[in-house]
């Protein structure tokens, strides 16, 4: 991630549902990365309460990391 803003794209309930989608962004060259991932892990059922897990991306790369999302079914 550079210097660029960063934005969040999508929340997930579950941690292994995001890592699953950051790992098709990086695959096709989007840089991202997940909030709240160790408080998803250590105290699952707090997650919720700041938001779920998010993936986020560079400003830059959310029309082509929505359009993956698309494909994914995630979002219409």
């Amino acid at each position: 991630m550079n210097n660029e803003k960063i934005i969040t794209i999508y929340h997930f309930n579950l941690l292994s549902e995001a890592m699953i989608v950051r790992g098709r962004l990086e695959s096709e060259g989007i840089p991202c990365m997940i909030q709240n991932e160790l408080i998803s892990q250590v105290a699952p059922f707090y997650s919720d309460s700041f938001g779920g897990v998010k993936l986020q991306v560079n400003e830059s790369d959310v029309a082509a990391a929505m359009e993956i999302l698309k494909e994914a079914g995630y979002v219409e």
